[in-house]
């Protein structure tokens, strides 16, 4: 009987299973007095503790375990007598050897449990800590816990806002974070890690635990300082009541920018893209009177269904979407480090080169931090060798601020920057108000969504009088004068957050400029010329902002400055427009898609800066003077400019 016990266990699997578990013991033994005794958490020791080798033990358990039945079958199969392949342990307590094995089995089982027990907890808080979620996936999750450490959340930990409290959402987070540990292991996880909007628990059960939604805050002053590209870092100040109000009963009606989030209403949208940056469609539900506004900006009729797309009703996270997790321009941060740093915005041009070395393009983050510091010490040491030698602290000093900005904000490894993840609090670099508020969105009675900047702020001028701080209600001045459409623009659509483009004509329609100097790189198999009065006419003494611009008035601009010769400048806009629209919807309908990129180039450069070029560019395009070289031509420069 003995024999057959001892021939049960006497198996490779079992065997191996039983050296597996024991050396999982033991370095579970070992690795929780380092844990209690490190000063520090570390996060691979946890990782190891309490997962790894808990799992490495539970494997060498179910080894032995398949090795006894595995053996068992053996011996049933080779001598047909179940006695001879006793399973089962016989216990003889009148038997001293039984009951010193049955005590030392008690005695294990009585340590076991409470270490199994403990080992369970902490491998379930572990799973839970911030160590795990950001240091154990080290590379892809580098951006996320590095701004994480900088931001406003800093003290709150990862699983209060991603998992939340209960159950069901901790074993759905769980059953996640193993599709995503084998994302990690076979690399093939994104770059750059999408933003979790579908799966975020509702800000009901996360942010408001923390933040009273009703809560009136009234008006804040808000003071920003800013710094200009040119020699001087010239600053700016804009000082600005932001009204942030609330929906408190007990100070008022809802009011203000948390009005969105007044308990008496319900908005709901659609967003037609993941990134929730185009909203097509908005639902306003007034729970006092049951009335329900719908807007629209598609140009279909409210009673229309609603555009396919991710409908969410709002809350915090639709403006706040980007609470924790934030990646700060280029502008903005050397904005903030020229303000905090006062010696710093001394130096000539430090907010011009700060930008342009944080938006240069680097293989890696190691290699960025170098070359971002050789580049602003070689700026100074060519160009201003006198401030170099004089102030030579201090470029080291904007060097490696400069440096750290770049390490805290931008990750090429993962494709992380500034641009990554549209913020949608305010309207500067990215639409965040305006995808609402932008004056398109419109209900049935013809009534928009309002575009009044006084609706969410209010800028102050100060007063002269014997103290600074009398203010009154002003304008907005913008740096650079804004005429006609320039006005209704985006503000994100020239504020990138990198560098700004110059303030002229050419800054921002460089296809104009070059299609008028005859230099547009894809026409000139064409054979194209500058424009004749590309060297004599500015763009303002055409273009006048003020009016709108139309055929008819641009003819009128004509005539005004050559009255003397209306008979033939007059109506000319209009003539052109009546030969090179037609011809170029023809050459259009007849081209491929390497001419019909071309064409469409032309058309976004606008054909009556250059007639003759545009003439040009149709007839070849049409195939009415292109040769077989010219087109192989159009589509090699097509490639190029790709």
């Amino acid at each position: 009987m003995n024999g057959s016990r001892l021939a049960l266990w006497r198996n490779t699997t079992t065997l191996v299973g039983a050296v597996i578990l024991a050396g999982a013991v033991l370095f579970i033994v070992s690795f929780l007095f380092f844990d209690i005794l490190s000063p520090t958490p570390s996060p691979y020791l946890g990782l190891f503790t309490y997962l790894i080798l808990p799992g490495g033990a539970v494997i060498g358990g179910m080894m032995i375990v398949i090795g006894l039945l595995a053996a068992r079958r053996r011996l049933r199969r080779d001598h047909g007598d179940e006695s001879r392949a006793e399973f089962y342990p016989r216990i003889d307590l009148n038997n001293r050897r039984h009951r010193r094995a049955l005590a030392t089995v008690g005695i294990a089982t009585a340590v076991a449990l409470p270490v199994i027990g403990l080992l369970s907890y902490e491998g379930y808080h572990y799973t839970d800590s911030n160590e795990f979620c950001g240091l154990v996936c080290h590379t892809v999750m580098t951006p996320q816990y590095t701004a994480y450490l900088q931001s406003p959340h800093a003290r709150v930990s990862c699983a209060e806002c991603h998992i939340g409290a209960g159950a069901s959402w901790y074993v759905k987070s769980k059953l996640s974070g193993i599709r995503q540990v084998l994302a990690v292991a076979t690399d093939s996880f994104p770059r750059p890690i999408p933003p979790a909007i579908r799966e975020l628990r509702p800000a009901t059960e996360t942010c408001r635990q923390c933040h009273w939604p009703s809560k009136f805050y009234g008006d804040q002053l808000v003071h920003k300082t800013y710094f200009a590209s040119d020699e001087a870092n010239s600053p700016r100040h804009l000082r600005m009541l932001i009204r942030t109000g609330g929906s408190d009963p007990t100070t008022g009606p809802p009011s203000g920018i948390h009005w969105h989030m007044a308990l008496g209403f319900t908005i709901e949208y659609v967003a037609i893209d993941d990134l929730l940056q185009e909203i097509p469609w908005v639902r306003v539900t007034d729970h006092g009177t049951g009335r329900k506004t719908i807007y629209r900006s598609d140009g279909a009729g409210v009673t229309d269904p609603p555009p396919t797309g991710i409908q969410r009703t709002m809350d915090c996270m639709d403006c706040h979407n980007r609470p924790t997790h934030i990646f700060r321009a280029p502008d903005v941060a050397a904005n903030v480090a020229l303000n905090v740093y006062p010696s710093l915005r001394t130096l000539p041009y430090a907010k011009r080169e700060m930008v342009a070395a944080l938006t240069a393009s680097y293989p890696s983050q190691d290699e960025a931090i170098v070359g971002v510091i050789h580049r602003l010490r070689r700026f100074y040491q060519e160009t201003m060798p006198e401030v170099w030698r004089a102030r030579h602290d201090d470029v080291e000093e904007i060097a490696a601020t400069t440096a750290e900005i770049y390490k805290s904000n931008f990750f090429p490894e993962m494709n992380v920057s500034w641009q990554t993840y549209p913020d949608n609090i305010g309207h500067k670099l990215f639409p965040g108000c305006f995808r609402c508020h932008e004056g398109n969105h419109i209900d049935e009675r013809g009534t928009a969504i309002s575009h009044n900047c006084a609706s969410c702020h209010e800028f102050l001028t100060p007063q002269d009088g014997e103290t600074s701080s009398l203010v009154a209600i002003g304008e907005f001045a913008h740096p650079v004068p804004l005429e006609g459409i320039h006005a209704t623009l985006r503000c994100n659509l020239c504020h990138s957050g990198g560098a700004a483009p110059p303030a002229t004509c050419d800054g921002c329609h460089e296809n104009v400029s070059a299609l008028r100097a005859g230099s547009t790189v894809r026409f000139q198999p064409f054979k194209i010329a500058a424009d004749p009065m590309a060297a004599a006419v500015n763009c303002d003494g055409c273009h006048d902002l003020s009016v709108p611009l139309n055929v008819a008035t641009m003819d009128a601009t004509c005539v005004d400055c050559h009255e003397d010769e209306a008979d033939v400048y007059g109506g000319m806009l209009q003539k052109w427009h009546d030969e090179l629209e037609p011809s170029w919807q023809t050459a259009y309908d007849r081209a491929n898609s390497d001419i019909r990129s071309i064409l469409d180039e032309l058309k976004g450069a606008g054909m009556y800066h250059n007639v003759e070029a545009a003439r040009a560019v149709i007839r070849g395009g049409s195939g009415g003077a292109a040769t077989a070289d010219q087109n192989a031509a159009v589509g090699e420069s097509s490639r190029k400019q790709d």
